[in-house]
């Protein structure tokens, strides 16, 4: 949904609001009562419909601002949307200053700015060549994408190619599941089976908006690129406003000189977007055996083998863990592999136990007093169908592949640290072995060395090896270790312009002395490895 632009369904908006309140009105129109109690019974109706979605910063925006449109109906007075939403802006920033940092927040405000200021003169344009029904539809479906899409490129790496389309027809079942799902709610209390009944009718209409979804956002090239960074942001802002001048101006040279800068813009961002199909369109190889997830400054690997699935470790925020989780499709994890405490380790889990099964998982046996471990174990414990501490020498298979664990003995007494009692793992298949170091440093590698005639005997032969650098390429690294290795692709989970360093030249020149192709996700963001008769193929999605 994030990819086609569909987010906004996920949460309360202006027309949710709406239409809740269409329905009292309506229901109320033909009974006999006051203007005054007709208000105040809406305005319950409307608190008790945020109470049930939860008070989120998009539905207090929405909320309030149909509040002050029915006490001013309520007075007879005449209120103008925009003062209406200029007063909700300032109340609701005046209670709480830090909305004005919520995402949801911004994208609610801005969309409904452009619905109010932007959305006729689109609309006086289409008329001209649509049909009038359809200009409307077009003009407010492009009006809120434009105005909110400096925001939308802080959320995803590039532009969505059939935002419109996918809203065009995503929208018309909003209405039909408001109204149908708030009127189960009601009536279950008292008739708990038709409320079950309207509940899965509610239900098939939230349906086909998921496969409105799922079929636009499996399309090619669902995803245009655009410069990242500041200046990425800089020629969004200065393209929306272009665009948003060149329709609502009237004279013919405002209107030219609106259309050259935009073209200058759109020169720029071209570029972005060619080299930005180039990277995505091949990513991720149908048949992919390890992932390493773009997560910033911290590591996130998959691991696929007929139809199983592996994650080790699940980054440092919750959004980008879910994000790739779900561009990838999966529901459901068959072994979550926690290495370490390490923020940047575990501090996405919220992410990536959303909406997902996690079928066993194991944690490192290192003793951690740090608040995170106890949290960690907490929720692992509530969501995993089995939970066991890592110890050297346990094993078992995912797919076609067999695992191992290498490092920490069970306990961790060896362990100096988190980063040295973090656990290392070893997958093996006949197309490829894949090691994961986590965060063990070069003490620990060493004793991994000294222990290695348990785990790469005389080498891997012929089999291609991928390794999960240790430490997102710190310095820490044993060179002799990655020599006997020799791994064909070296994976750098390492977050752009981090503070420390990573990765460091030291580790770059060690693994490119060893002929390793290095993959690093702070320059070419997610990396997928699948295996093919020719040997080990890599494709990154880019970075925008």
């Amino acid at each position: 949904m994030k990819t086609v632009s569909l987010t906004h369904l996920t949460a309360v908006s202006g027309a949710n609001c709406a239409i809740v309140i269409g329905f009292v009105y309506f229901a109320l129109a033909r009974l006999p009562i006051n203007r005054w109690f007709r208000t105040c019974l809406a305005l319950s109706a409307l608190i008790f419909y945020v109470l049930l979605v939860g008070p989120q910063p998009s539905v207090l925006r929405a909320a309030l601002m149909a509040a002050i449109f029915m006490l001013a109906n309520a007075l007879g007075r005449a209120t103008a949307a925009s003062q209406a939403l200029a007063l909700t802006i300032i109340g609701l920033l005046i209670s709480d200053p830090w909305l004005a940092n919520d995402f949801g927040f911004q994208l609610s405000v801005l969309a409904t700015i452009g619905i109010l200021h932007l959305a006729p003169a689109i609309a006086e344009r289409l008329k001209e060549r649509l049909p009038d029904w359809l200009g409307k539809l077009l003009s407010i479906s492009l009006a809120a994408q434009l105005l909110c899409i400096p925001v939308l490129l802080e959320l995803q790496p590039g532009l969505s190619t059939y935002s419109v389309p996918a809203n065009l027809l995503a929208e018309p079942l909003v209405p039909a599941i408001t109204v149908i799902g708030i009127s189960s709610c009601l009536i279950s209390p008292l008739l708990p089976m038709i409320a079950q009944w309207l509940s899965w009718l509610a239900s098939c209409g939230a349906w086909l908006v998921v496969q409105i979804a799922v079929m636009f956002a499996n399309l090619p090239n669902s995803t245009l690129g655009w410069p990242s960074g500041a200046l990425g942001l800089v020629f969004a802002v200065i393209w929306v406003a272009g665009l948003a001048f060149w329709f609502k101006a009237k004279r013919v040279g405002s209107r030219r000189a609106a259309f050259v800068l935009l073209l200058a813009i759109c020169a720029i961002g071209l570029g972005s977007c060619t080299s930005g199909l180039l990277r995505n369109s091949p990513w991720p190889t149908s048949n992919w055996s390890v992932i390493s997830c773009d997560v910033g400054q911290g590591d996130a690997t998959l691991i696929r083998s007929e139809g199983k699935i592996a994650l080790i470790d699940v980054g440092r925020k919750a959004r980008p863990i879910n994000a790739c989780l779900t561009r990838l499709g999966i529901h459901r994890i068959d072994f979550l592999l926690l290495t370490h405490f390490d923020l940047d380790h575990v501090g996405g889990l919220d992410g990536a136990l959303a909406g997902r099964q996690i079928v066993s998982a194991m944690i490192t046996s290192f003793r951690d007093s740090r608040p995170a471990a106890a949290i960690t174990w907490r929720k692992l414990q509530a969501h995993a169908g089995s939970l066991v501490a890592a110890g050297r020498g346990m094993h078992g298979n995912l797919g076609a592949f067999t695992w191992k664990v290498l490092s920490p003995h069970q306990g961790a007494q060896e362990a100096e640290d988190s980063n040295d009692g973090s656990v290392t793992m070893l997958f093996q298949s006949p197309q490829m072995v894949v090691l994961t170091l986590a965060d063990l440093g070069e003490k620990g590698q060493m004793r991994l060395a000294a222990e290695s005639a348990g785990w790469l005997g005389n080498g891997f032969g012929p089999t291609p090896v991928v390794v999960k650098v240790s430490h997102h390429g710190s310095a820490d690294q044993y060179p002799e270790l990655y020599e006997a290795i020799k791994p064909a692709v070296a994976l750098f989970s390492v977050g752009l312009g981090n503070d420390y360093g990573h990765p460091t030249q030291r580790t770059l020149r060690l693994l490119e002395s060893t002929g390793s192709r290095i993959f690093r996700t702070d320059q070419q963001g997610s990396i997928s490895v699948s295996s093919s008769p020719e040997g080990l193929r890599v494709s990154t999605s880019g970075r925008g």
